[in-house]
């Protein structure tokens, strides 16, 4: 059975009949612990309730398997026997936040203390997320004649191999040092590491600015494994998978 790693807009897009729950004899539809953070606090609550809660609806109803790992917590758990998350559903924010989300009236959010933290969750990830995107847009502004240098002389390896780093420094939380280059089984990532790669270099080799929802995307892709497809329908992800010769993991609705 082949999973299907789903990004978040294919969820609003089930949800609204405008895509085929592929065939359930052959695939596994896996909804990610990402996924549910962002219906859980994201704007949308506050405009249109009722799209998050058919979108969530729609998960129970199609019975997906549920990742409820942070990314590099999951990460983890693929390459460290010892690494034990034991994930306490009663107590864990974002599932709280979904079920009271499911019990509002579709017509929109009442004004109380609960309404209050979900805004106040919402701006701090929107910050968060415009705060990355501005240290990525200033990290990688060089002027053209470095640019064209850096195009010339800058090696796509070199690029795997920091991304690499930087994922490993993730994975170490920045400070320890436990995981180590020589002992990760690099190939449980290969299509997060080639799509992360491709897009640090892009934003180094072009004038490509950085969204505020790029990291949230890539950080989805940690879950992706070999043999699992990834479905998503933004065109900046399928372009980059295809460039970065990723093909091989997308799924397409037209797949047999």
């Amino acid at each position: 059975m082949t999973r299907i790693i789903c990004d978040t807009m294919i969820w609003y897009e089930l949800s609204k009949n405008n895509l085929q729950v592929p065939d359930p004899k052959k695939y596994t539809l896996v909804c990610t612990y990402l996924s549910l953070m962002e219906l859980a606090f994201s704007p949308n609550n506050f405009k249109n309730l009722s799209e998050v809660q058919e979108a969530v609806r729609h998960i129970f109803v199609v019975k997906p398997e549920i990742i409820l790992d942070y990314p590099t917590d999951h990460a983890k758990s693929l390459i460290d026997n010892d690494f034990h998350l034991k994930h306490e559903i009663e107590s864990d924010l974002t599932l709280a936040f979904l079920r009271v989300l499911l019990n509002h009236p579709k017509e929109g959010l009442i004004s109380n203390s609960f309404k209050d933290q979900l805004e106040n969750i919402s701006n701090t990830r929107k910050n968060n997320m415009a705060e990355w995107a501005e240290f990525m847009n200033e990290l990688y502004q060089d002027d053209t004649d470095i640019r064209r240098a850096l195009k010339k002389y800058s090696q796509k390896d070199s690029d795997v191999v920091y991304f690499k780093k930087w994922f490993l420094h993730r994975l170490n939380d920045f400070e320890e040092d436990k995981y180590s280059s020589e002992k990760m089984p690099w190939e449980l990532f290969e299509f997060y590491i080639s799509i992360g790669a491709h897009y640090m270099r892009t934003m180094k080799l072009s004038r490509m600015k950085a969204d505020g929802n790029d990291e949230n995307d890539l950080r989805n892709m940690i879950y992706v494994q070999p043999r699992d497809k990834y479905w998503t329908l933004e065109k900046k992800w399928l372009t980059f998978a295809r460039e970065a010769k990723m093909s091989q993991y997308l799924y397409h609705p037209n797949d047999h």
